[in-house]
């Protein structure tokens, strides 16, 4: 992974609240219940990328991130972070 360990702990350490304030969150992905579910293709992609927006980290990552790594690399260690969830609509 191509990430700093210091830059994946921050993203850890910004996207474990937001799982733990939406209960429900993993529920709702996993069926649908957001918004333009229908048009989804990559659902653990969507789902990764909107816990990172929802956590306002986007500004970092473009600060953070983006000097040295793509959309890729982040999404790989995205993944490292969020849970991975199972499409169930």
């Amino acid at each position: 992974m191509k990430i700093k360990a210091e830059h994946l702990q921050h993203l850890k350490t910004e996207i474990e609240p937001i799982l733990l304030k939406y209960d429900r969150l993993i529920e709702e992905y996993e069926t649908g219940q957001f918004p333009r579910s229908e048009k989804v293709q990559d659902l653990q992609k969507r789902f990764c990328f909107d816990l990172l927006h929802g956590a306002g980290l986007s500004r970092w990552v473009s600060d953070n991130l983006y000097p040295y790594m793509n959309d890729s690399h982040i999404y790989t260690a995205l993944k490292a972070v969020c849970p991975t969830i199972e499409r169930r609509f």
